[in-house]
């Protein structure tokens, strides 16, 4: 015979068949949300850039060669932007990206006008540090130009293909996020 429950005992837990796993709300960034974010940082670091290089003029640049070939080409391109300003261009990226996904907001202008939130894959907030560490497809390409245009190109290319892997991933994560332990969701 089953005891009946006296007062002030408690009664029994659930069935473990009962149990409902918790339910997951989590929405990732895909990738065209996340290009639709980067266009939206384009502009407002090209408006940045407009404003600075009116304090910064650049050198003045020689005219394209006449009939170059491709080695005479290269050495054309990288004289094309002189490297104190590709280093100030890379710090300034730099600075944009990893103090405003590391700040309360946890996102770019970009990415606050799409409701994209930048986390820790626990859900907090990414420290300075690992904001610069996820940002390095932005601003590495750019630091690159100083060593050459073929470097600059090498670094652009594995930055290009860090970013794709956001397409394929499962939680959306391009291979910086992965290394950042962050993952881009939305609000």
């Amino acid at each position: 015979m089953p005891s009946v429950p006296t007062s002030g005992s408690v009664p029994p837990p659930p069935p473990v068949w009962e149990a409902q796993p918790p339910e997951t709300t989590q929405r990732y960034a895909g990738f065209w949300l996340r290009v639709a974010a980067a266009i939206v940082d384009g502009i407002a670091l090209w408006i940045v850039w407009s404003i600075i290089l009116l304090v910064l003029p650049g050198e003045t640049v020689a005219p394209v060669p006449e009939d170059p070939d491709f080695e005479v080409l290269i050495d054309y391109l990288n004289t094309l932007v002189p490297p104190r300003q590709m280093i100030v261009y890379a710090a300034i990226v730099l600075a944009y990206y990893a103090f405003q996904e590391s700040s309360s907001a946890q996102a770019t202008l970009g990415k606050r006008m799409l409701g994209i939130r930048v986390a820790t894959e626990s859900g907090a907030r990414l420290s300075l540090v690992t904001a610069s560490l996820r940002s390095w497809p932005v601003w590495l390409p750019s630091l690159a130009a100083v060593a050459g245009f073929g470097v600059s190109t090498l670094v652009g290319l594995i930055a290009f293909v860090s970013c794709i892997a956001v397409a394929f991933s499962v939680r959306k994560q391009g291979l910086h996020d992965k290394m950042a332990g962050a993952v881009l969701t939305r609000r």
